[in-house]
């Protein structure tokens, strides 16, 4: 039976690129996630343990894969322009202080989410800027802690494999979600869902052209796999702040390189 479900699940995240997150929200006890209530995200199906970087040597990197050397971040994940990739890595035990619920900020579905505070007004300016457009947005990712991400990065494992994993999913520790300042949006033009579909939306265009002036930027944007590590993501956007959104989108780099260069 268990099986039979899993090819379900399987077929169904493959066919309509499915978050696990899109379940509904549960509370589980674990001191990293100070009770927090999180997505149910397939882990009763998932092994609750780290999946290690393979050795690799600098000729057989993929542009999807992670080097042989994972380095600590260089600024805490408390500061907004910390970089986190497949290179760089938060600590096991980072967590915000400042969680709060998303729907402080009026965004659809944000009961089930919690985001830092510090970017709380922002957020709502940004939700009300894009209604008074007549746009649609709501959330279906926020935070997620370290130890839930060993789940969500496991689930995609099973899902598509290692390499496939890696070209949409974090490892535990390179999450920008565990940051606490990165959304995954969504509108009732895709009833709530996530996946591809969205990129369609008069909400994804909107965002693309607006987001930055609210202090928001794409993480993962289209023709710069090689760079970010990980395929086109018109979902997933970063809060770094106002001026700091400002002086990326008028420099032209994209997110990734930006912090680079403030790394």
């Amino acid at each position: 039976m268990k099986t039979a479900f899993l090819t379900v699940i399987a077929f169904l995240s493959a066919s309509f690129r499915l978050s696990p997150e899109s379940a509904p929200t549960i509370s589980i006890s674990d001191s990293g996630d100070q009770g927090l209530p999180v997505a149910q995200e397939v882990v009763e199906y998932t092994l609750n343990s780290e999946i290690k970087p393979t050795k690799v040597t600098s000729g057989s990197i993929k542009w999807w894969g992670y080097p042989e050397t994972i380095l600590e971040t260089t600024r805490s994940g408390d500061d907004l322009l910390v970089l986190v990739n497949k290179e760089y890595k938060l600590p096991q035990t980072y967590a915000p202080s400042d969680l709060v619920l998303a729907s402080n900020a009026g965004i659809r579905k944000g009961e089930g989410y919690y985001l830092r505070n510090i970017l709380i007004n922002d957020l709502r300016d940004l939700i009300n800027a894009a209604k008074a457009d007549s746009i649609d947005l709501s959330m279906v990712s926020g935070y997620r802690s370290y130890s839930t991400q060993i789940n969500t990065y496991n689930y995609w494992v099973g899902v598509n494999g290692i390499d496939g994993a890696d070209k949409i999913s974090a490892r535990p520790g390179h999450s920008q979600h565990q940051l606490g300042t990165a959304i995954d949006f969504s509108s009732n033009e895709v009833a709530d869902g996530l996946g591809g579909s969205f990129r369609y939306t008069k909400a994804a265009t909107w965002l693309a052209e607006n987001a930055w002036r609210y202090g928001f930027a794409i993480s993962y944007p289209s023709g710069y796999e090689t760079v970010t590590g990980y395929s086109y993501e018109n979902c997933h956007y970063r809060y770094i702040g106002i001026t700091n959104a400002k002086e990326m989108h008028d420099s032209g780099m994209i997110l990734e390189l930006y912090l680079r260069s403030k790394n």
